[in-house]
């Protein structure tokens, strides 16, 4: 606590100051004059003084009309404690009269002085709690109101403006503006609800740090589910657009690096009734951030009449695409879901995002195939679909999407064939020697047999009656090294009915006949 000492006796002013600073309190003589003039001259320039001890009796201006003044200039001045004589009863009856909160008669001692400004102090400190009390009070009912103002009947306004009026604020000016303020979400920043909400507070509260800059305007906000509502009372519509201009650079210091804020804006309007509806009207405004893009200050005209409530069916468009899903086919899905982003252009905003998680859910249900990549009620999912700020966003979020979950199809896939077709390589090497069809192995593997022959020559880089030659005529190049075996034997170990047939395929496989090839061996 801050305190002035005013009196004409200098001894008495040092004993006061030593008295105060033994005390061992949180207490701090911050100046001592002699007259109340002097004071009043610190006074004008110092705001930080709380407690005045002051002389009845002074030359040049006396405590009674120091009191005076201060009550005069400012109905929150510090208090004052009077020294009085005896006989300075009228003089303290004056002074209470004029704001002085206690009076100590001279000669004192030290304890009645310590404990008088303890008194005070405790005063002080009750009388803070009160005010933030009251104040925090006024804010809460303010906010209410305004709340109730955002979506009231237009014959219910004037009761809410009487209440605003009751309550100090200034809502007799000529013009009217609502505003709707909504940080724009980065997906990675704002992936969580709590890290929206601390934003959305971050950018409150400095809201409430605003003034206006002019006499000529007021506003009072607060917050409504994920957006800011704010509402200007203003002299001139000049003077209320160029409120909005300001307050949407001071919540963007940064030019939108570090936070970046959408104000929609709405029209100006002179008559109170119109108030509901210009909450409506901002509400739109900011909503057109969709296709506008964020970081912007949209205007009530730009977005009318601009978006449609369009009836869309949503079902051929998911039928299609699921096809080109289950074929893996990330660039004829990609088509589909472009088309279907043109064909919602200008839908309003919360009618598009219902469609595009209807084409999901459609899509998640058909493919089944995509069920293990893409879940339509995912969290995240669920929330970038809600909540990305704009249709560009969205459109790549979604592409993004399916792309991701292709191409992990498509991985899968590619290991699962190559397991098959090492399955059928394995299942050749094991039963060469037996009469089998492609048909047959295919079967084996659990795959079509048209997909199985494509699939085995990407794969293995030959076709599978190739492939199936070249492990036989390689088993009969060892077999035929040993005389022992008899070439017909041998082909039919290698799978082959007779020796002529056998006799054939060598040939055509190494240019030479079995026994011509044995003959070269021994």
């Amino acid at each position: 606590m801050n305190i002035l000492l005013v009196d004409d006796d200098e001894v008495i002013r040092m004993g006061m100051q030593k008295l105060i600073e033994k005390a061992g309190r949180d207490w701090k003589v911050c100046g001592e004059f002699s007259d109340g003039a002097m004071a009043l001259d610190y006074l004008d320039s110092h705001g930080d003084v709380d407690l005045i001890i002051c002389d009845v009796r002074m030359p040049i201006m006396d405590g009674l009309k120091l009191t005076k003044t201060l009550r005069e200039k400012n109905s929150e001045s510090p208090k004052v404690i009077m020294l009085s004589g005896y006989n300075d009863f009228e003089y303290v009856r004056s002074a209470f009269m004029n704001g002085a909160c206690d009076y100590i008669l001279k000669p004192f001692k030290k304890d009645e002085l310590i404990a008088l400004i303890e008194k005070v102090e405790l005063q002080i400190s009750d009388e803070e709690k009160t005010r933030l009390r009251k104040a925090d009070n006024t804010e809460f009912i303010a906010t209410e109101i305004l709340r109730r103002l955002s979506s009231c009947k237009a014959e219910e306004v004037a009761g809410h403006l009487e209440r605003l009026k009751d309550l100090g604020i200034n809502t007799g000016a000529g013009c009217f503006l609502a505003l709707r303020i909504v940080v724009d979400q980065y997906y990675r920043q704002f992936s969580q609800e709590s890290q929206y909400t601390k934003a959305l507070m971050d950018c409150y509260e400095e809201l409430t740090l605003i003034a206006p800059g002019t006499e000529d305007i007021e506003f009072i906000s607060c917050i409504l589910g994920k957006e800011i509502l704010v509402l200007a009372f203003a002299a001139s519509g000049d003077s209320a657009d160029s409120f909005a201009g300001d307050m949407f650079e001071k919540l963007n210091p940064d030019g939108g690096k570090e936070r970046s804020v959408t104000i929609g804006i709405s029209s100006i309007s002179e008559i109170s009734e119109d108030i509901p509806k210009l909450f409506d009207e901002a509400k739109k405004a900011v909503m057109g951030r969709f296709y506008l893009g964020q970081h912007h200050f949209i205007r009530a005209l730009e977005v009318e009449d601009k978006t449609l409530e369009l009836q869309y069916d949503i079902n051929p468009a998911a039928a299609e695409l699921s096809h080109h899903v289950t074929l893996c086919d990330y660039m004829g899905a990609k088509q589909v879901m472009d088309r279907v982003f043109v064909d919602l252009s200008y839908c309003s905003e919360d009618l598009f995002r219902q469609y595009i998680h209807g084409l999901l859910d459609a899509v998640c249900a058909n493919a089944s195939s995509l069920g293990s990549y893409i879940s339509a009620n995912e969290p995240e999912t669920v929330f970038c679909i809600d909540h990305l700020n704009t249709y560009r966003e969205l459109k790549t979020f979604m592409s993004s999407l399916l792309k991701n979950a292709i191409e992990a199809m498509m991985k899968e896939k590619e290991q699962k064939s190559e397991r098959r077709i090492e399955m059928a390589k394995d299942y050749i090497a094991l039963h060469y020697s037996e009469p089998f069809t492609l048909t047959e192995i295919a079967e084996y593997v659990e795959l079509n047999a048209s997909y199985f022959s494509n699939l085995f020559k990407t794969e293995t880089g030959m076709n599978f009656s190739e492939y199936l030659l070249n492990v036989r005529m390689d088993k009969a190049k060892e077999l035929l090294k040993d005389p022992k075996i008899r070439i017909y034997e041998i082909g039919q170990l290698v799978g082959y009915e007779d020796a002529v047939s056998f006799g054939r395929a060598f040939k055509k496989k190494w240019g030479i006949s079995p026994k011509e090839y044995r003959n070269l061996v021994y």
